[in-house]
């Protein structure tokens, strides 16, 4: 008796069981007792395409290709055999058996080879339409279908396999009757039939590429969808929705063009259908249980798309066109007042988040995310807001459900921007994953002025999709109704799968780049087809009126109606009242948190010391069992001892003890970065591996101190870019997260500069969002060359927004004050403790801000470099500078005639230098945030010791600036103005600081390791000693440093 497939392949699983496949099993591995399931060739999933196979060959052998038969013949009949196939090439039989044989039921013998008619023939023409019919697809709403004739590309279009005559039938057999399974045609259908049939599902409006997937059941899933007659609507009633839909689209595009002609506004015209598809898919999903939406997208659209889908009042968007929508005197007013003005953005820039109610009573929230001109930025972004979203619900399978990420492209930037790779990279990473986001491609067929034939290499601008198994939905923007549906099987698939789905809505660019471009400049022939070509609603009305649907009154009563809303809307923008607080964001979680122009007060980051001593015994603690690492073992009985002692704690443990006070206080901490479960230089080791079997310890999760946050440490995909952007989108919903990114070397993060750039450093000053988001960027030179040196301090400082001439207010609260309207924060941090407050102080605040730390590579050894635990106690806080640490020279400062300042490693070596040469009159002095700049602090220190020169306004004295870097690069040039500043205004004294450091260089450091120690000895050298020059003759000490002015 033959056994099911299912028995015979997956034997494995009941080993007692005995049969005659397990003989054959037996013979086929010469007679031991491996199965299929413990054969490297047939496991995993290679076993359930046997297993697909095997069904098969067991209903109609004469339906597989003969080596099978073969295969399966012998292996039942206790002989070796060799598997046919392996791989790649066992998938693709399974998929093709199955779905073929999903279709048609053939007579015996039929081959399945081109060339051959019959059934055989016939399951290949049918599978060539599931493969290829898209390429026939009735796409280009303009008829040109450039893209599919690049025979440069070896891309032709019309794929000869769609034609029956490739499969050996020939006219006469048309009308010749074959049995199939096809949905819309009875068990017994003539081939002519068969073909209009295929030609109708997978050649019309919709092109659907999907059997890249490799998933059996996912293939099923679309095939039964795509191939129902009803797929694409004919009912009066949702046709009507549709067209009304539509209208809303359109009627904003034409009528913000008639009363603003020559005015910006990258309207959607062309591609209108994309944004009736996209409330339909949020109406779907909001039927399959969604809650939120949250959507990222370019420029193209976005005003359309705040108005019809996120629901931003028409009166609101008028105003901005007008200008009423904000008081340029009231700004102009509350800057001078406030110290601090509001920039805003350009409307096609804004976001905003609003309650969106359907015709069914199912109301969702929508927020649109703010983003840059920089296409694809704002990815990443958008996939972090909606993790949070999804985290604060519950982080479960449901909750990723509820919340759904939306992305909108651009044809030409989703092909050619990197970071669309990495987005979607991410889709099934832990601790990053949505549940799967719809792309939307707005695919216009044309870039600024670049053709796609010069954009990509591919016939499709989505072709990236198919490397994730992403099922691909092409569709005529001309046909609202097969877009409608196309963005509904989206949705339906999103929600079913948790996985990303791509919707790729191919229409054109009525316009230029922006309504005021002339377009015909680099494509006149295509501007001639498209000045010629009627709008989407005129086509899409054209068909209602043509199949009988609805009358021209029925059209033109919604048209008017539609009409009358916008002008009625533009008449009230006139006495729009602005929102106050100039912020359109649905706060669900930010209440409380003040803005830079508001009162704020202090809040203490100082912790119990016995609490601490109890965190810290946790953060020694492996659970019972766990083998720990030998190496690690000894670093945990030591890092007790001294948690014990409290008088050593390193940098380790104090972010390790930040890091839990946090969590038992309730915040959520989140650090992602390529490295940091056990951190780039084996410092943190926050997640362990039991080396015996492979299993994680989490310290922070396992605190067992009271309630607690979860602690999130994952090592990320190795892309700074997208996953910057993503912990920025997670700090934006609540403010209740300590969110961290650390590059793997601090230079690294220069792949992610745009969302520095146009995001971190500016999005409060362009659009009232606040952050917390920390960046932990490696530096110090320790001789590792140009890559691994520097994170390139500069580029942070020179984003920096405090004036270098401002004249400080020296007193109580300056320091809090001067943050809270900083865009950032930029650190340089040289003790554990203050590391410690840092972070806590992140939390601690009414208002958020972002912090960049250059943080350390060698202080997490240097046993200098350590912190007693009263330092982080309950009278302690974070220390914006730290003044001279050796207490006799701090108790003599009249004894001081040398000054200098520094930050972060270099603090260790100038002391160590100073000490080696026994000097007491060299204060050292290290700014732990240099940004904003404490003058106040500086002031003070300054003050401390008035035996030391500070030049005669035209050469410098003795106070000093001493940095690693370049002297074109570092904080040199950040610093130098405010000391003066300081000095100026604060002493009334006219100070030229002194430079000490690598003199100015193209590269940041030096490859050679000799030559990296003779300017660092040179530094450190120059620093402490000087040199005798009272006449001011040698302006360069060393040929290795820089000029000292």
């Amino acid at each position: 008796m033959m056994r099911t497939a299912a028995g015979i392949f997956r034997a494995s699983r009941a080993p007692k069981a005995t049969s005659t496949w397990q003989a054959a099993l037996a013979a086929h591995s010469g007679g031991s007792r491996r199965t299929f399931y413990e054969d490297a060739v047939a496991s995993g999933p290679n076993a359930l395409y046997l297993e697909n196979l095997y069904t098969q060959w067991q209903a109609d052998p004469s339906k597989l290709d003969p080596k099978w038969s073969d295969y399966f013949a012998a292996v039942e009949s206790g002989k070796k055999a060799t598997l046919p196939a392996a791989g790649a090439a066992l998938r693709n039989a399974a998929i093709e058996s199955r779905m073929s044989s999903a279709m048609t039921s053939g007579g015996s013998g039929a081959s399945l080879v081109p060339g051959s008619s019959g059934a055989g023939g016939l399951q290949n023409l049918i599978r060539a339409y599931q493969v290829r019919g898209h390429e026939a697809a009735d796409l280009d709403p303009l008829g040109m279908n450039v893209w599919r004739s690049w025979e440069e590309k070896g891309i032709s279009g019309n794929p000869p396999e769609l034609e029956p005559g490739y499969h050996g039938f020939t006219a006469a057999d048309m009308d010749k009757t074959f049995q199939v399974s096809l949905a819309g045609l009875p068990k017994e259908a003539t081939l002519r039939e068969i073909v209009d049939n295929l030609k109708g599902t997978y050649c019309r409006s919709v092109g659907v590429e999907y059997m890249h997937i490799g998933d059996l059941e996912k293939l099923d899933w679309i095939r039964a969808r795509v191939e129902k007659p009803e797929f694409i609507p004919k009912d009066k009633a949702k046709l009507m929705k549709i067209y009304k839909s539509l209208i809303e689209v359109d009627t904003f595009e034409q009528f913000l063009n008639l009363q603003y002609k020559t005015t910006k506004r990258f309207g959607v015209d062309g591609g209108e259908a994309a944004v009736a598809g996209i409330n339909a898919a949020i109406e779907k999903a909001a039927e399959l249980g969604m809650n939120e939406v949250v959507i990222g997208m370019p420029h193209r659209g976005r005003l359309n798309i705040l108005t019809n889908v996120v629901g931003k009042p028409l009166v609101q968007m008028f105003a901005e066109f007008k200008g009423t929508h904000y008081d340029f005197e009231d700004i102009v007013t509350k800057s001078q007042s406030d110290d601090w003005l509001f920039a805003g953005d350009v409307k096609y820039h804004l976001g905003t988040s609003n309650v969106r109610e359907f015709e069914n009573g199912k109301s969702i929230i929508a927020t649109l995310e703010a983003n840059p001109s920089h296409l694809e930025t704002v990815n990443t972004v958008t996939l972090g807001r909606a993790r949070a979203k999804q985290y604060y619900l519950g982080n479960t399978r449901d909750t990723r459900k509820q919340v759904m990420p939306v992305l909108f492209h651009g044809d030409a930037s989703f092909a050619g921007q990197g970071v669309c790779y990495e987005t979607m990279q991410l889709a099934h990473v832990k601790e990053f994953d949505v549940g799967g986001t719809i792309h939307v491609i707005i695919n216009n067929q044309v870039g600024f002025t670049t053709d796609p034939i010069d954009d990509r290499s591919t016939m499709y601008c989505s072709d990236l999709g198919k490397g994730f198994n992403t099922p691909i939905l092409h569709v005529n923007a001309d046909d609202p109704a097969a877009v409608t549906s196309a963005f509904e099987l989206a949705a339906e698939w999103r929600q079913t799968w948790n996985s990303d789905v791509i919707v790729d809505v191919v229409c054109y660019r009525r316009y230029g780049h922006n309504e005021t471009d002339a377009p015909e400049y680099t494509q006149p022939m295509l501007y001639k087809v498209i000045n010629k070509h009627p709008r989407a609603e005129s086509v899409f009305g054209q068909k209602l009126l043509a199949s009988g649907v609805a009358s021209q009154a029925e059209l033109d009563a919604v048209k008017s109606s539609i009409w009358s809303k916008h002008e009625e809307a533009f008449k009230s923008a006139d006495n729009f009242k602005p929102d106050e607080s100039m912020g359109n964001w649905v706060a669900t979680k930010w209440e409380g948190f003040v803005r830079p122009t508001d009162k704020t007060s202090s809040h203490p980051t100082g912790v119990d010391l016995d609490l601490l001593k109890q965190i810290g015994r946790k953060l020694c603690e492996t659970p019972e069992g766990f083998k720990t690492h030998p190496g690690l073992k000894r670093q945990l009985k030591k890092k007790l001892e001294d948690v014990e002692e409290g008088i050593a704690i390193d940098w380790a443990t104090a972010e390790g003890m930040g890091f839990a006070s946090l969590l038992l206080e309730g915040n959520h901490v989140r650090i992602t970065g390529q490295d940091v479960q056990r951190g780039t230089f084996a410092h943190r080791h926050c997640v362990i591996k039991d080396q015996a079997t492979g299993a994680d310890h989490c310290f922070l999760n396992n605190l067992n101190l009271g309630p607690q946050e979860t602690f999130v440490a994952r090592n990320s995909i190795l892309a700074e870019y997208a996953v910057l952007g993503f912990e920025l989108g997670f700090s934006y919903e609540n403010p209740r997260a300590l969110c961290i990114w650390e590059a793997q070397f601090g230079d690294f993060a220069n792949t992610a500069q745009v969302m520095t750039d146009q995001f971190i450093s500016a999005g409060e000053h362009k659009w009232l969002q606040q952050s917390g988001l920390v960046m932990l960027l490696p530096h110090g030179y320790m001789g590792q060359g140009a890559e691994h040196s520097s994170c390139r301090l500069e580029r942070f400082l020179q984003m920096s927004d405090d004036d270098e001439d401002d004249v400080p207010a020296f007193q109580n609260d300056f320091g809090r004050e001067q943050v809270q309207k900083a865009n950032w924060q930029v650190m340089n941090i040289s003790t554990p403790a203050n590391y410690f407050h840092a972070l806590r102080r992140q939390m601690h605040r009414d208002f958020r801000k972002p912090m960049v730390v250059a943080s350390p590579k060698n202080l997490f050894r240097l046993r200098q470099c350590v912190s007693p635990l009263s330092d982080m106690g309950p009278e302690s806080r974070f220390k914006r500078l730290i003044g001279e640490r050796d207490p006799e020279i701090a108790a003599n400062p009249d004894k001081v005639d040398r000054l200098v300042f520094c930050t972060g490693k270099l603090y260790y070596e100038l002391v160590a230098e100073r000490e080696k040469l026994g000097l007491k009159n060299v204060a050292i002095v290290t700014l732990e945030q240099i940004a904003p700049f404490p003058f106040d602090r500086v002031k003070t220190t300054m003050e401390m010791y008035p035996n030391v020169d500070v030049g005669d306004g035209v050469h410098p004295g003795n106070v000093i600036w001493c940095q690693e870097e370049p002297k074109n690069m570092g904080a040199w040039s950040y610093v130098r103005p405010r000391l003066v500043t300081t000095a100026r205004e604060g002493l009334e004294k006219d100070m030229v600081m002194r430079y000490v450091g690598r003199r100015a260089a193209a590269s940041p450091a030096t490859g050679y390791p000799k030559l990296h120690n003779a300017e660092q000895e040179a530094i450190v050298q120059e620093a402490i000693l000087g040199h005798d020059d009272a006449s001011w003759s040698v302006q360069r000490p060393s040929s290795l440093l820089g000029h000292q002015t």
